[in-house]
């Protein structure tokens, strides 16, 4: 992606930092979706919780850009 001369530092910025954050969460549904790690290996119980909430919290951060943008 590139910059557009209109957008500033900071909207770059978040847009990179967005693209991010959703590229993360995607990876972590398709895991839990698949129920096998990119490796391959099977998803335990365990990390499949894990999974979950850090989709949770990168979301809560993906809102927090985003309100932050619209400022």
């Amino acid at each position: 992606m590139t910059k557009d001369d209109s957008m500033t530092d900071k909207e770059a910025f978040l847009t990179d930092y967005e693209i991010a954050l959703r590229a993360a969460i995607n990876v972590l549904r398709d895991t839990i979706e698949s129920h096998r790690m990119p490796s391959g290996l099977p998803l335990e119980p365990d990390a499949a919780a894990l999974h979950e909430r850090a989709i949770e919290r990168l979301e809560a951060l993906l809102r927090s850009a985003a309100n932050d943008g619209q400022r």
